[in-house]
Formats: structure tokens, sequence, C-alpha cells
């Protein structure tokens, strides 16, 4: 089940283990898939696909993801409950907001499902989309690289949104930059 898509991967929770995987492809995947969209995926053997050989949720996929059907309500909560991310725990394993590329390691996620209890909300500042939210008594401003919230937020003209009680963020690792990789929200996930 698709929670979001870059470029080349696809992140989702794979029905038959629960688990969490971000899928690295050798085409392009198409940017119509969203979340909650059931897709497949055939496992590749060409690890170079991967650009974080730490990533430990990471798989080579032989092709783009296929849509296969979609899923909501009671089904897609229960697929996404036992994978978010524990509140009393720093995202993906640190306080910091960048983790230096050559630190990083397996015993770490780059990719995580975040629920956080109280509103959060996007912003349009320095012509980026930002998601704000707490996290451990802190305030959190992330970049946030999803094109439907962006696309929205241009349709209605505003720069700033509230968003619903229940969105789940995908939080996850971008790729590094002068030798960081920071915490970015690859998409917002509405509740289903």
């Amino acid at each position: 089940m698709v929670m979001s898509t870059g470029p080349r991967h696809c992140a989702g929770i794979d029905l038959g283990s629960g688990a969490l995987v971000r899928a690295w492809c050798p085409q392009p995947v198409d940017q119509r898939l969203r979340p909650y969209d059931v897709v497949s995926i055939v496992v590749g053997t060409d690890t170079d696909l991967v650009p974080d050989p730490a990533e430990p949720e990471a798989v080579a996929s032989a092709g783009p993801p296929v849509l296969a059907g979609r899923l909501t309500g009671r089904p897609a909560r229960r697929l996404i409950g036992p994978l978010l991310h524990p509140e009393n725990q720093p995202l993906l394993g640190t306080l910091s907001p960048a983790v230096p590329f050559w630190e990083r390691n397996r015993d770490h996620p780059s990719i995580a499902l975040v629920r956080p209890r109280r509103p959060l909300s996007a912003t349009i500042e320095r012509q980026r989309l930002w998601c704000r939210f707490p996290w451990l008594g802190r305030e959190h401003a992330l970049v946030c690289t999803d094109p439907r919230l962006a696309a929205s937020l241009g349709r209605s003209g505003r720069s700033y949104a509230l968003l619903r009680d229940g969105t789940v963020l995908v939080v996850a690792l971008g790729p590094p930059v002068e030798g960081h990789c920071h915490k970015i929200v690859e998409a917002v996930v509405p509740p289903r």
C-alpha cells in the first residue's frame, strides 16, 4: 500500500509482511500514484539502485510499481497502526534535523510514519513548502516535498493550511546535501 512516492522510489507497506519498505526503481515512478493505492513490484537484484546502503527499509525493484487496487477504511488503518513511529522516540532515531551521511547505519530507520497528536500545519515560506508539527515537546519545521499538498495550496491561492487530526506524515531522510541527510516530510497522508 503506497504511502509516498519520489522520482525513483515508492514507499509503502508490504501487504504480505506488514513491513514499511522503500522500493527503488530503475525507471521513473508514476507520480499519479497516491497514498492508499495498492501496487505490485518485482524485487530486483541491482542493489546500486539504492542511493544509501544504510537504509534498512530499502529494496531494489526490477521495474516501477504497477497499480493493482486501493485500500481504505479499517484495512488501511490496521496496516498503518503498528508502523507508527513511537511517540516517546526522536524522529528517525535522532534529535537533530540532519544526519551526517558518513554516520548513517542500519540501526536507525531512514523513513517513518508519524502521527502527531496536536494539529499540524503546512505553510509556504521562502518559496518552499514546510510542515510544522510538535514532537517530543519541540516544534518541528521540515521541508515538505508532497506534490499533491503543494498543488492543493497552489489551487486555493493560500499559503497556509491546517491539517486534519489523524493525518500521517511520511518523514524520511532526504539525499545527502553537502554531506548531510536532512529530515523531510515526503508525504502528508490524510486519515481514511
